[in-house]
C-alpha cells in the first residue's frame, strides 16, 4: 500500500501544470515562438510584439512601426533574431527581421499585389524560409527565402492550380510545417475542398 501512495504521489507531482502569464497587453495575440526554456517571443494585433527572456514571468513589449499592422505570426530563430509577418490586402502584407533582440527591425518584403494577402511563414533554418498567401487568380502565392530573408522569391509558377478562394487561417502560421531541409506541407481552405499541399525541395 505504502508503494502505490508513493507511486500516486509521484505521478501527481510530475504531472505537468499550466500558469497565466500577464503579457501587460489588451492586444490580441495570435502568433507565439519560443527558442529555449527562458525565451519566447509573441505577435498580434496593433503591430503588438512582445519578448520574454525569463520563461514568460515579464514580457517586454517591443517597438516593429507606427503603423497600425496585425502581425499574425512571429518566427524566432534564436535569442536575438526574429521574423515577424503581418496579414491583410496589399501592402499590409509585410515581413519584418531583427538581428538584435528586437532593438531595430528591417522591412524585408511588402506586398505591392493590391490581391495579396499574406497567411504564414515558417523558417527550415536561419537562411531558409517560406511564406504562404491566399490564392491570386487561381494561382498560389507562395515565396521562399534562401539568404535569411535578404530575397523573397515567388514560386507562383511551380505550383499546382488553386481552387477558387483556396488560401489558409491567417493565424500563429500553424498550417505551414517544415521538416528536414527542404520538405514542407501547407494546409489550405476556404474553397470548397480542402487540401495540403507537399514539397521535397
Amino acid at each position: 500500500m505504502q508503494i502505490l501512495f508513493s507511486i500516486v504521489t509521484a505521478l501527481i507531482l510530475s504531472t505537468p501544470h499550466w500558469t497565466t502569464q500577464n503579457s501587460g497587453v489588451t492586444a490580441r495575440l495570435r502568433g507565439v515562438s519560443a527558442v529555449n526554456e527562458k525565451v519566447a517571443w509573441a505577435s498580434g494585433s496593433g503591430s503588438t510584439v512582445l519578448r520574454t527572456t525569463d520563461g514568460g514571468a515579464t514580457w517586454q513589449k517591443i517597438f516593429v512601426t507606427s503603423e497600425a499592422l496585425d502581425f499574425r505570426d512571429i518566427d524566432a530563430i534564436d535569442e536575438k533574431t526574429a521574423y515577424v509577418l503581418s496579414i491583410g490586402t496589399g501592402p499590409t502584407s509585410r515581413i519584418y527581421k531583427t538581428t538584435d533582440a528586437g532593438g531595430t527591425w528591417t522591412l524585408q518584403f511588402k506586398n505591392e499585389n493590391p490581391k495579396a494577402f499574406f497567411d504564414a511563414m515558417s523558417f527550415w533554418d536561419t537562411d531558409h524560409g517560406i511564406v504562404f498567401g491566399d490564392s491570386i487568380d487561381g494561382k498560389f502565392d507562395i515565396m521562399v527565402t534562401e539568404n535569411g530573408g535578404g530575397v523573397w522569391t515567388r514560386l507562383s509558377n511551380a505550383l499546382p492550380t488553386a481552387l477558387p478562394n483556396e488560401g489558409a487561417f491567417a493565424a500563429s502560421g500553424t498550417n505551414i510545417a517544415l521538416f528536414g531541409k527542404t520538405h514542407a506541407w501547407i494546409g489550405t481552405g476556404a474553397a470548397a475542398t480542402a487540401r495540403v499541399l507537399r514539397t521535397d525541395g
